[in-house]
């Protein structure tokens, strides 16, 4: 699905997403080129291609809104995206303002459906803002535990069985696991990973996953057992994603904590309009005006996200180690 409805400025802001925190950090391409597979670009695609799948099993719907809606609902985030602005940014209560003064020309429709998404409120929101909540939060749920096997490196077994019955499919599982295991070995061990093909067969997997959650759940309308599909994408990020997997990847790979904490606050004291210039930055731009400000205390190497950290530090946890080989699926 293309961005061709919207203005030359939307599609401008989102390709700046393209150097935006997705699951991990963008920044260091340049030493680490696999680091381009996690921008939010690419998760704002993979919401925009659940959602025209979702919406095509209900009918009358605007699907011009939905498409529109799961492109801008990712926008106003800023550098470092989850990882620098808890405590500092709100970006339900940021989206008014933010779209009013950028772009007029979004009704305010669409701005209560989308300030409704990141609330994550379904009952305040159009049946078109209900697919693109919904898409996200199923995006998310299918994508992050991909993203911590094949990109982070942590074996499937990490995943309770409990979480893989609610998704209805095992990534220990074949043909899932086969499938990771190729994507984490040419992410791990290849000595120069192929980054597009990476890529490719990722948002394959991903297209296949999305596919199989439909066929378990028998999805065939999101009429009626919608509340139940909105409480399995809920309890597996509450359950799972944020007790194990968050603080591994959040704090081990992408130094959340250090950029809330030092980073953040002295960016905030020593920039002229540092907030508004948040929105419109990217991660390259953000580490190029913070490291070069007079007596700045940061280094760009510094922000360069560790994908190497569970291979080194906690190799029982590995799902690629050194001299490991394809596994028996269960």
């Amino acid at each position: 699905m293309e961005t061709g409805q919207l203005s030359v400025d939307l599609r401008r802001r989102i390709g700046r997403l393209r150097h935006i925190t997705g699951f991990v950090t963008t920044y260091g391409q340049e030493v680490d080129p696999r680091l381009s597979v996690f921008a939010r670009l690419w998760h704002v695609k993979r919401v925009v291609s659940t959602a025209d799948r979702l919406s095509g099993l209900t009918e009358s719907l605007d699907g011009a809104k939905i498409e529109r809606l799961a492109w801008l609902h990712d926008l106003n985030r800023w550098p470092f995206a989850h990882n620098s602005e808890k405590g500092f940014f709100d970006q339900a209560a940021n989206v008014r303002e933010y779209f009013l003064s950028r772009s007029p020309t979004i009704g305010t429709q669409d701005i209560d459906d989308l300030v409704g998404i990141h609330l994550k409120d379904p009952s305040v929101i159009s049946a078109e803002g209900r697919i693109v909540l919904f898409a996200d939060s199923l995006t998310g749920v299918i994508e992050d535990p991909l993203f911590t096997v094949c990109g982070l490196n942590v074996h499937p077994r990490i995943i309770p069985q409990s979480v893989s019955d609610m998704l209805g499919f095992s990534l220990l599982a074949d043909p899932w696991y086969a499938s990771c295991f190729q994507l984490a070995e040419e992410f791990h061990r290849a000595e120069n990973p192929d980054v597009e093909f990476f890529q490719k067969q990722f948002h394959e997997l991903f297209g296949a996953l999305l596919s199989e959650f439909i066929d378990v759940h028998r999805i065939d309308s999101l009429e009626e057992g919608q509340e139940d599909l909105f409480a399995i994408a809920r309890t597996v990020k509450e359950t799972f994603m944020r007790p194990v997997i968050f603080p591994l990847n959040n704090e081990k790979v992408c130094h959340s904590s250090w950029l809330r904490q030092e980073v953040m606050p002295w960016y905030l004291a020593h920039v002229p309009d540092a907030r508004q210039r948040l929105l419109e930055i990217d991660e390259d731009g953000f580490v190029e005006l913070v490291t070069q400000i007079g007596g700045s205390p940061f280094t760009a190497r510094e922000f360069i996200p560790d994908l190497g950290y569970v291979r080194r530090e906690a190799p029982e946890m590995a799902f690629i180690g050194p001299g490991e080989s394809r596994g028996r699926a269960l």
